[in-house]
């Protein structure tokens, strides 16, 4: 009797999930007023164009930008062909739209982009998409309101679009992670292993490379710029690894890499990293603009001492662990060419004047007064040394009253004009 009544209760149990299963299946069965109506709404809440396709045909189209016309319409017929029931798909490596798929219906969202577009690029889409050339600035400038977005987080808006629609649930592992791909980039790392040339692997110049790469590092680490100009020479002094068949590209991969462990050892010296990350790209985008080696080696060298002069003057102030020296610092450098009053710098600190020169002569041993001369005629260093203004652009700069005042201040600090100063450093 017991055994009976067991398997009734499985037996109900089993029934009573298939008929939730199948009234949960009936119940996500969208009509096509709902599909559009949520589609709307994502449309609002992320700011993306969105298009609902039945089959090959589009049947509703909203966005919170009035394009000149829908750049979709350049891969629409490619994106309908991916078969996958959600993910992404790239546009030229230039934009991105992202898809779910619910029955026959398909949802489009995007284009989106990570990166900051250029107005010619958008201006030549113009062109492809056939626009008139008056059209093309307004077209671009539509284009440049659109919400900027990571693919990881088009992908994660996906997943949640598809479980309100097709009830399944995603995580992003499971669609940016590909088994098949895995197993496929497995095999080609061994083969590569198994093809590669004993004859050329060079462990001493890799050893070599390491040394002098941990050299920059704990100089950049120190701030010791005349360390790193005396061993200049030593950087392209042994073979860096192959990083990619052409020598441009490869020089710009060693500059990437170079320019990232030196950015991570100016972070961990103490340099603001919103302010080292914001550099960085800067360096990066430099780097991939300029058209040969020669200038790409030019800019490495920059770069690393730019990075040991910046933690320099940061250690000369006071080092890493002053919060209030950093904010001091940061003001200066914000306000460099207006006249500097501590009463302004003690409001930006929420201190009171008094508090702060008091707090700051106690944690630097020099008074506020002198290090906010101190970063000026630094600063007026690297404009007499680096750039080609004159005394009146750098005076005017430098937040001076007039050509003179700076002259007499420069000399009196070193002991020379800044003209003379110029020349001296050649």
């Amino acid at each position: 009797r017991q055994m009976l009544f067991v398997r009734y209760c499985l037996y109900k149990e089993r029934s009573e999930n298939s008929a939730m299963s199948e009234q949960s299946s009936v119940q996500h069965v969208l009509t096509k007023s709902q599909l559009c109506y949520f589609s709307r709404q994502f449309s609002n809440m992320f700011g993306l164009p969105v298009r609902l396709y039945r089959q090959q045909e589009k049947i509703y189209t909203y966005s919170p930008v009035q394009l000149a016309a829908d750049p979709v319409i350049l891969c629409i017929d490619a994106l309908l062909q991916e078969t996958a029931p959600l993910g992404y798909f790239s546009y030229h490596d230039m934009f991105y739209y992202g898809y779910v798929r619910h029955q026959s219906y398909c949802f489009v969202a995007g284009p989106v982009s990570e990166l900051a577009i250029s107005e010619h690029e958008l201006k030549k889409l113009g062109g492809s998409l056939h626009l008139l050339p008056e059209q093309f600035s307004v077209f671009a400038a539509e284009m440049k309101t659109l919400s900027g977005m990571h693919p990881d987080t088009l992908l994660q808006a996906m997943i949640l679009y598809n479980f309100t629609v097709n009830r399944t649930m995603y995580d992003i592992s499971d669609l940016r992670i590909q088994q098949r791909e895995q197993k496929t980039i497995t095999a080609e790392m061994k083969e590569n292993e198994i093809l590669s040339d004993p004859e050329n692997r060079n462990p001493e110049g890799h050893m070599r490379s390491l040394s002098i790469e941990q050299d920059i590092i704990r100089k950049v680490q120190q701030g010791d710029v005349d360390g790193l100009i005396d061993g200049a020479t030593k950087i392209p002094a042994v073979r860096s690894g192959q990083l990619a068949p052409q020598l441009l590209r490869h020089h710009r991969n060693f500059f990437i890499r170079l320019e990232t462990i030196v950015s991570r050892a100016a972070i961990q010296a103490g340099l603001p990293a919103e302010e080292v990350l914001e550099t960085e790209e800067h360096y990066i985008s430099k780097c991939e603009s300029l058209p040969d080696m020669e200038r790409i080696k030019n800019l490495q060298y920059h770069m690393i001492l730019d990075y040991a002069d910046q933690v320099r003057k940061l250690k000369q102030c006071g080092g890493s662990q002053s919060r209030l020296v950093r904010n001091v610092l940061q003001y200066i450098r914000s306000h460099m060419a207006e006249p500097i009053r501590t009463a302004d710098i003690a409001a930006y600190c929420g201190k009171s004047r008094g508090g702060l020169t008091t707090e700051f002569k106690k944690q630097t041993g020099r008074t506020l007064s002198d290090f906010i001369q101190q970063q000026k005629m630094q600063e007026a260093e690297t404009l007499l040394l680096k750039t080609e203004q004159n005394l009146s652009q750098i005076s005017s700069l430098l937040g001076f009253s007039s050509q003179s005042h700076f002259t007499r201040v420069f000399k009196e600090v070193h002991g020379m004009t800044p003209t003379e100063f110029r020349k001296s450093q050649g």
